[in-house]
């Protein structure tokens, strides 16, 4: 049994082998995180829309009339540069639905001038890109600055814009953190086409990873040459001026107006491939960020176990894709499934990889802009987690609307998502049943019913699904046991596919069952006396429908 307490600094330990000690920002145990694709959210500023904009209920698969109608080039290019609109004011219109559905923290994919729709290909740190703001301002700010000075650096009506935003967000409850993307940048940075200028004589001919001069030959990340790489050492960045770079527009975004009060910035930082930069650079990069705010937070891009990164030395957090592995081993799979036993096993040892702090403060998702669906996983099971699921690489896998069936299974994925160890993370639609395989389907324009009807008739808003999102995120915000209390199973049972864990903190005791299996069942119930607080079916007792879950509150008799 594994039992959380708190120890006389205020730090939760847990019982059994030790670990580091670990802190993280208090706020982020108690975090509902939504990611967002800006350009895929909301279109609420129509003058600052690309040349080339796809109307937003346009049908996914059909060509725009400025793009290939051959029927082969959707998956070779065309269908990776299509830019929606989204931007900033929509994002902020749509703050009301974000607090209705109880989400209390959001992370925002790269916003930063960038010439593609999803912005992992900076043009600049410095400014957001005015795709996302008002058009224009980045032009001019880039022909008065010296990316190498600091005071030369200006604030377009764009970036405004954004810490406008950022000051609306915190004033309704929201934490918001960016992506960094700091490994690599795009080719129309200006220090990469400084590089292609002046060669070997440029400023900045040290900053990227150049393997030959002439012929010009350098690496580009994951060997995509539009993705120029900054040259690395052993202890990560080997130019200083990038380092320097790196840390200044790190200080400016975290406290934008200099005055030592971070209130006005962002509250943390998502980090895109940070295992390509080594360890010393972030510890670091981590100690300059904790010195500008104590509380932000940190959560880093690692796929698998991260102990590493994890020490309590460097990240907060990582996108916890290791937690998505185990539930659809589970609950996802169909013919290669593991047992409820193997599930909650292999849940164990993850806990006990990390500090307590940290396990509290990852980010638990199902699914990301880098995978597919949650609800289009289900309806294509037994493959591994983030694998063989493109509808261009695999013309077997079925991007279309999932069944209800597939649904179902989804229902219960959230279900322990929202009741387990760690701050669960919703992607943007999820929430309205979205569905789709991996980039680039799974990033198609978010789904509102003020846009209906859709050109593809099967695409609208799923009430249904949102009534239970909202239901189950509202679970968790109402009970603190979910957030920050101990975990214990009470039982697993392989026959019936059934796994038991209760959460507790103080004198609230939560207990969430969930059944796997086919068939209904009936469960016993520890000693005492249990409210239920939720079910998904009209059942008496400790009855627990098929492929469903129910969560009881204990009643104090006192």
């Amino acid at each position: 049994m594994e039992i959380w307490t708190l120890d006389d600094s205020g730090i939760y330990a847990l019982d059994g082998p030790g670990h580091p000690k670990a802190t993280t920002p208090e706020w982020t145990k108690h975090a509902i995180w939504y990611q967002i694709m800006v350009d895929r959210f909301r279109n609420g500023e129509s003058d600052n829309d690309p040349v080339r904009t796809m109307p937003w209920t346009h049908s996914w698969y059909r060509a725009s009339p400025w793009e290939g109608r051959d029927g082969q080039s959707f998956y070779e290019w065309y269908v990776f540069d299509r830019m929606c609109g989204g931007d900033l004011r929509g994002l902020g219109e749509k703050l009301d639905h974000l607090s209705r559905l109880g989400v209390n923290a959001l992370y925002l994919n790269p916003i930063f001038q960038a010439e593609s729709c999803h912005k992992y290909n900076a043009t600049s740190y410095l400014h957001v890109d005015d795709r996302y703001g008002i058009a224009g301002g980045y032009e001019q700010a880039e022909k008065v600055e010296d990316l190498l000075d600091p005071s030369t650096w200006t604030w377009t009506d764009s970036d405004r814009l954004f810490l406008d935003f950022l000051k609306e967000a915190k004033a309704r409850g929201f934490r918001v953190i960016i992506d960094g993307v700091f490994n690599h940048v795009g080719t129309a940075h200006p220090a990469f086409r400084d590089v292609l200028v002046n060669g070997r004589e440029s400023r900045f001919a040290d900053w990227f990873d150049v393997r030959n001069w002439d012929p010009f030959e350098y690496e580009g990340w994951a060997g995509f040459g539009g993705l120029p790489a900054f040259r690395k050492s052993d202890d990560g960045i080997e130019c200083q001026a990038v380092k320097d770079h790196i840390f200044a527009i790190t200080r400016r975004w975290m406290d934008p107006d200099g005055d030592g009060d971070p209130s006005d910035g962002i509250d943390g930082w998502r980090l895109d491939v940070p295992n390509e930069i080594a360890l010393p650079f972030w510890v670091e990069w981590c100690a300059e960020v904790r010195a500008i705010n104590p509380e932000a937070y940190i959560s880093g891009e690692i796929w698998d176990r991260a102990e590493e990164w994890l020490d309590g030395t460097s990240f907060d957090a990582v996108m916890n894709y290791e937690f998505a592995k185990v539930l659809f081993d589970w609950i996802g799979a169909k013919n290669e499934k593991i047992t409820a036993s193997q599930a909650d096993e292999r849940l164990a040892a993850l806990r006990a990889a990390y500090p307590t702090e940290i396990t509290f403060s990852l980010q638990n998702l199902i699914d990301s802009h880098d995978t597919d669906r949650a609800v289009s996983k289900i309806h294509n099971p037994d493959r591994p987690y983030d694998r063989d699921n493109r509808e261009q690489d695999d013309s077997k896998y079925d991007g279309g609307r999932p069944p209800e069936s597939a649904y179902r299974r989804l229902r219960l994925l959230v279900l322990i998502q929202m009741t387990y160890v760690g701050a669960p993370m919703i992607y943007y639609g999820d929430e309205v049943g979205m569905w789709g395989s991996d980039d680039p389907n799974n990033r198609k324009p978010m789904v509102w019913d003020d846009l209906e009807p859709n050109a593809d008739p099967e695409i609208r808003s799923m009430p249904d699904v949102l009534e239970w999102y909202t239901r189950m995120i509202g679970l968790r915000r109402d009970h603190e046991a979910l957030r920050v209390g101990s975990f214990e199973t009470v039982f697993t049972d392989d026959g019936r596919d059934v796994w038991m864990y209760r959460r507790i903190v103080d004198d609230e005791e939560i207990l969430v069952a969930i059944n796997a299996g086919d068939d209904d069942t009936r469960i016993e119930l520890p000693e005492g006396a249990w409210e239920s607080i939720y079910t998904e079916s009209d059942v008496e007792g400790a009855d627990l429908a098929a492929m469903s879950g129910r969560v009881w509150k204990k009643v104090s008799m006192s």
